[in-house]
């Protein structure tokens, strides 16, 4: 018990010291101590900050020399008014993704400015500039009735003379229903005649 009285008894007394030896020439050199050492950290801290805003050496020379020469109560706030908004690494991410959404609109404005066309054969994609079908291989170039110039089948007028073009029939594809008809009538022919021969 006498051991923590006599803690006890050393922690007031030491206590009572540091405030009877505390005066006012102590507290303006602390707080002249502790001006300083803000000071630097500020400076420190610029020196990282516009390192990482700039790389132009005039700018990092100016902002440093305005926190030394100014002092944080005036210098920091100057800094903090003329120093780059953002730090390279965010200029350089924003310039890309400014980019990237520009060549997105481009690409977006020329897949809706471009007509999608089908061929009227098969309707399968195709290019304006194809003068045959990749898929079905028919010609997708006709003579204009007028002016006998080259001109697409799916376009209703010409654009050379302004004549009207008249849509023909496709003999081609009613070909192909009759011959698909005539494979039928013949099958079920054929099934008729076995059928009978059963019998």
């Amino acid at each position: 018990m006498n051991y923590i009285n006599d803690t006890i008894d050393g922690f007031i007394w030491f206590y009572n010291l540091i405030i009877s030896s505390i005066t006012l020439d102590w507290i303006i050199k602390f707080a002249i101590l502790y001006f300083f050492i803000i000071w630097w950290a500020f400076i420190i801290w610029v020196v990282k900050d516009i390192t990482n805003r700039t790389t132009n050496i005039l700018v990092q020379v100016l902002s440093i020399l305005i926190v030394i020469l100014f002092t944080p109560i005036f210098g920091l706030p100057i800094y903090l008014l003329i120093r780059p908004r953002t730090t390279i690494f965010e200029k350089y991410y924003e310039e890309e993704t400014q980019l990237e959404s520009e060549e997105n609109e481009e690409i977006e404005e020329k897949i809706e400015k471009k007509e999608i066309l089908k061929c009227p054969h098969c309707s399968k994609h195709i290019e304006d500039d194809f003068l045959f079908c990749p898929y079905c291989k028919e010609k997708l170039t006709k003579k204009c009735e007028k002016c006998n110039k080259e001109i697409k089948i799916y376009w209703s007028n010409c654009p050379y003379c302004g004549e009207k073009e008249t849509k023909k029939t496709e003999p081609k594809k009613v070909e192909k229903i009759e011959w698909k008809e005539k494979i039928k009538v013949k099958i079920e022919k054929i099934d008729k005649n076995e059928i009978k021969e059963e019998k």
